[in-house]
């Protein structure tokens, strides 16, 4: 009885302590090895965006800072290229299902908008589908580091996604932070954590029996 008492709460705990780090990163969504993976674009031709070593957590940041009126970070390759682009399965994403993005963004020039972001579709590479520029409501007053979430269903035809962080929109000249760019996994990720983490409790017990 004690075991299986063990065993649920084990379970129990798995999905209580998931939300807190529910977030599954992007290949180097964190910066923490500088600019790989990111491809730098700018309104010039330059690249405007640069990495540096603290931020939103130790790892790192990328910056945005506008060239000829815009700038834009593209992760992980040139989009439409043979192996670019973010498999969705490696996110615990379904195509035709729905996906909450996230990523940290603040502004480094002071008070003020935020930086925004485009997510592409990619399938059998072949662009399916975008969700077109978002420029998030502010929370706050920008100059802090705050997460930023969008809701949105994947295309159907949808095998590998394109993620395009942004300035802050317009002609606005601010340097804008970035950081911490994924996915919020489904409940049903979860789910599958929790019962993994009760079956791996369940194995510990059965060989501490054993010995």
């Amino acid at each position: 009885m004690k075991i299986k008492t063990l065993t649920l709460t084990l379970a129990v705990l798995g999905c209580l302590a998931l939300p807190a780090s529910a977030i599954i990163l992007i290949p180097n969504g964190d910066f923490s090895s500088g600019s790989e993976n990111w491809l730098r674009v700018g309104g010039d031709g330059e690249g405007p965006a640069n990495t540096f070593p603290t931020g939103g957590n130790p790892g790192g940041y990328g910056a945005i800072t506008p060239a000829g009126n815009w700038g834009i970070l593209v992760s992980p390759t040139v989009a439409g290229t043979n192996g670019g682009g973010v498999p969705i399965a490696s996110l615990s994403l379904t195509a035709g299902g729905p996906v909450t993005f996230t990523y940290d963004s603040i502004n480094l020039s002071g008070p003020g908008a935020v930086g925004g972001f485009k997510w592409e579709a990619w399938g059998n590479n072949a662009l399916v589908g975008n969700t077109g520029d978002v420029f998030p409501t502010v929370i706050g007053d920008g100059s802090t580091w705050q997460t930023y979430t969008y809701n949105w269903t994947l295309p159907a035809l949808t095998d590998k996604l394109i993620f395009v962080p942004l300035w802050a929109g317009g002609t606005n000249p601010s340097t804008i932070g970035v950081d911490n760019v994924g996915v919020v996994p489904e409940p049903s990720t979860y789910a599958l954590l929790a019962l993994g983490a009760a079956g791996l409790g369940g194995h510990l017990i059965r060989r501490r029996r054993r010995s």
